[in-house]
């Protein structure tokens, strides 16, 4: 097993590679993420990952350690510090001493009197996209090598490119469920009212409009209960 005082071989990031891409849920995927960071990265003693919601929102799903999630809230209060820069700005960013940085005055200021000596923070991004930013934090000051800023390179394109296909492979299965729940709802309204497929389909179109539903929210409320809410019905 690899530890974080030691790089990987070529066979032991083979391995971390192939396992980023076998976990099948989005959080699972981000999880093992950071866990694999903190054991492959040498220096690193804690890691999470920050992602870009709607709106250019910035949260933090996933992390090793309480500590990154406190340090991630200023940044995301103050407006400024390294996983912001990351992934709005610049590829990476290295800080090997937190204490002394004047890059981020009011982020440094406050994140000193957590233990954090220094952070190495990496855009995850594809060729479509930026998803957000791995953060690596160590107690230590200068704590990353270059050899770490190497192998965090390499591990943060894989880690990008693992949660880009698993958040596809989400969004279709979410596309085939939402498209199975309005078929059954199109086969409700077609048996009720002697309706053609077709006829189904613009009715519940109109009624989400009408009643200013989500179509597939309306159609799972008629999947589920059978009925229509009244002010769509016919009749």
């Amino acid at each position: 097993m690899l530890t974080n005082d030691q790089s990987p071989s070529p066979e032991g990031f083979a391995d971390v590679v192939r396992s980023l891409f076998a976990e099948p849920d989005l959080r699972d995927t981000l999880q093992r993420i950071v866990e694999l960071a903190v054991v492959t990265i040498p220096g690193c003693d804690y890691a999470g990952v920050s992602l870009i919601e709607r709106r250019a929102k910035v949260y933090t799903p996933v992390s090793t350690d309480d500590v990154v999630r406190r340090s991630d809230a200023l940044q995301y209060e103050l407006r400024e510090g390294p996983a912001l820069d990351s992934i709005w700005s610049t590829d990476y960013v290295y800080l090997p001493d937190l204490r002394k940085s004047q890059r981020w005055p009011r982020f440094a200021e406050a994140a000193a009197q957590l233990p954090i000596g220094s952070l190495l923070t990496f855009r995850l991004f594809t060729a479509q996209e930026t998803l957000g930013a791995l953060s690596l934090y160590a107690r230590a000051t200068q704590a990353f090598h270059e050899q770490d800023h190497d192998v965090g390179v390499i591990f943060s394109a894989q880690a990008a490119s693992a949660l880009a296909a698993t958040r596809r492979i989400t969004n279709l299965n979410r596309a085939l469920d939402t498209r199975e729940t309005i078929g059954q709802a199109q086969g409700i309204l077609m048996e009720r009212h002697r309706m053609t497929a077709d006829q189904a389909w613009e009715h519940l179109k109109a009624a989400s409009q009408n009643l200013n539903i989500k179509l597939a929210e309306l159609a799972r409320t008629i999947a589920l209960t059978g009925e229509e809410p009244a002010s769509s019905s016919r009749g």
